[in-house]
């Protein structure tokens, strides 16, 4: 497989998201371009960190660290990178799940040598199944997500 290796830093921090960091890592492990690993990096939660050292002990592409700086996504995202092996890092929320083809198209973006980040496309998935109707998708980006009138393309 051509293309740099990338490494998938999920950062986690309470069990109250157990099934959706489960999808998160089972999105990774399913897609069409292998990710070189896949990093769970727990926010000072000890029971969190046991459980899932438990439930990925068997698995060789996904390591389960603690936080190693102080509390927050930051110094987690910071663990993540010092502990990673890849040539690249793709961050993935842990209530969010990749598309298929999610770490080939980041992959392909690094064929061009003046690239030195890539980003993509977020979309929301409402608790209810479909967007609330008093907010416009030009909001979008208040939840974190891709907003109606951001530039489309590369």
């Amino acid at each position: 497989m051509s293309g740099p290796d990338i490494s998938v830093v999920i950062c986690v921090y309470t069990e109250d998201r157990w099934e959706d960091i489960l999808a998160a890592v089972s999105s990774v492990r399913a897609q069409s371009r292998p990710a070189l690993e896949t990093l769970l990096v727990v926010d000072h939660n000890p029971a969190l960190l046991d459980r899932l050292t438990g439930e990925y002990k068997e698995a060789g592409d996904v390591r389960v660290l603690a936080n190693a700086g102080p509390r927050g996504l930051s110094a987690g995202r910071n663990t993540g990178i010092a502990a990673s092996r890849g040539e690249v890092i793709a961050f993935l929320d842990d209530d969010a799940v990749a598309e298929r083809d999610w770490l080939r198209r980041f992959a392909e973006g690094y064929a061009d040598p003046r690239v030195m980040a890539v980003g993509g496309r977020t979309m929301p998935i409402w608790a209810s199944g479909r967007r609330p109707a008093w907010f416009p998708e030009e909001f979008d980006w208040v939840v974190g997500c891709t907003y109606k009138g951001l530039p489309p393309g590369r």
